[in-house]
């Protein structure tokens, strides 16, 4: 199981992370535990570690989203709104949609057969 160091002593299962939310040079880590841990490390260095563009997709500057816990997408007012499973609804900024849907596309059919099962 892959895991995120979040410090030197402190890490966290990729498959309990729904997703991150950037917060200047802080980067806040959303749990499927509703847990929320602030790391001081910005979004980018936070995704680079990850290294996993199949599972995690960036939708806008401020989100990275473990697209494993998305139970769909919605279009609104010119707008793609991602809803994850605990209810929770980002919006893919206008830049990003097209990486969005190209990411989906790619993603690994296990993954998302995955999500449906659950």
């Amino acid at each position: 199981m892959k895991k995120l160091y979040l410090t030197k002593s402190s890490q966290i299962a990729l498959n309990e992370i729904l997703y991150l939310k950037s917060d200047e040079n802080y980067t806040t880590v959303h749990t499927t535990n509703q847990e929320r841990l602030l790391v001081a490390r910005t979004l980018r260095v936070m995704q680079e570690r990850i290294n996993d563009e199949f599972t995690f997709i960036r939708i806008s500057n401020n989100h990275v989203v473990n697209i494993a816990f998305m139970n769909g997408w919605r279009k609104e007012d010119k707008k793609l709104v991602i809803i994850l499973e605990d209810g929770q609804e980002l919006i893919v900024s206008r830049r990003r949609i097209s990486e969005f849907r190209e990411a989906i596309r790619k993603t690994p059919k296990a993954i998302l057969l995955k999500k449906k099962s659950r």
